[in-house]
């Protein structure tokens, strides 16, 4: 029982450190080949070139395209790169599974390999899905800030890809989330892409409300011209709608977890507290 404690705690410890950490190994990875690479060009490939190959190979075959697909989608809304996603699902989906498997067979036979298999498989995609989740509430929050900001610098009278872009240097810290959205949107104009395009990239999500509908105004007013100041306060107060109504969901969902907590642990001592009396008077009873 020990044992087995112990490799779910291993588990958990290393799906932390692949999903929270692998973005900085991968700059500091980057930053090591570059170093390495103008020493001396001569050198093989490194390990982090390898893994790069094998996570695209096993995202590229055809029995994990769709697997890969559903958790590709969950990433790239937390703002990683698809390299990132591709090393995310190599180690969270495939190798920490087999790792768990193996410790588990190795120190507890084939229950604990069951189980820890089965738990490899599914704690990560269910982890994923749930960052997803809330990396999109969080976003939807940030869009609210960001619609704000918007329409302030569009009544100073800047262009909607100006005030997009000063939006983008000067409110980072408001939008930690949602940056990399805009930066996509800055990188896809100075590569000349039409602002359509980039906006309906940024704005794509649907699990986004606020900005998917600010990004549909901004396109429209683009295309047809006239204020567009209206539109976003109006969307500004829709997106604060939403978020009383998930506010109100969530109030809902505890009162209902906090009901099942008192049918579990309070009526039983209630009903010892009542009626353990009266079960004692009839025991003394009966004994006479």
């Amino acid at each position: 029982m020990v044992s087995f404690l112990v490799a779910i705690l291993c588990a958990l410890l290393a799906l932390w450190l692949t999903v929270a950490r692998v973005d900085v190994w991968q700059r500091r990875q980057r930053v090591a080949e570059r170093m390495i690479a103008r020493a001396d060009e001569g050198r093989p490939a490194t390990q982090s070139a390898l893994m790069a190959v094998l996570s695209r190979r096993v995202a590229g075959s055809l029995f994990a395209q769709s697997d890969f697909r559903e958790v590709a989608d969950a990433l790239r809304v937390t703002g990683r790169s698809a390299e990132s996603i591709q090393t995310i699902y190599l180690v969270a989906c495939w190798m920490l599974p087999a790792g768990l498997a193996l410790l588990g067979l190795v120190l507890g036979g084939l229950m604990p390999f069951l189980v820890l298999l089965a738990a490899g498989f599914i704690v990560p995609r269910r982890t994923i899905r749930a960052m997803a989740k809330s990396s999109c509430r969080q976003q939807n929050l940030e869009a609210i800030e960001f619609g704000h900001v918007l329409r302030m610098l569009i009544e100073s009278g800047l262009s909607i890809e100006r005030a997009i872009r000063i939006a983008t240097l000067q409110a980072r810290e408001l939008m930690p989330t949602m940056i990399c959205r805009l930066d996509r949107f800055s990188r896809l104009m100075e590569a000349g892409a039409d602002r359509s395009e980039a906006l309906s990239e940024m704005g794509s999500d649907r699990d986004v409300p606020v900005l998917y509908n600010l990004t549909r105004l901004l396109k429209q007013g683009g295309r047809l011209g006239g204020g567009i100041t209206h539109g976003i306060e109006q969307i500004i107060r829709e997106g604060h709608n939403i978020e009383k109504n998930r506010i109100k969901e969530d109030v809902n969902r505890v009162g209902a977890k906090m009901t099942i907590v008192m049918m579990v642990f309070m009526l039983p001592a209630l009903f010892i507290i009542i009626g353990g009396p009266a079960i004692v008077s009839i025991g003394q009873a009966l004994s006479r």
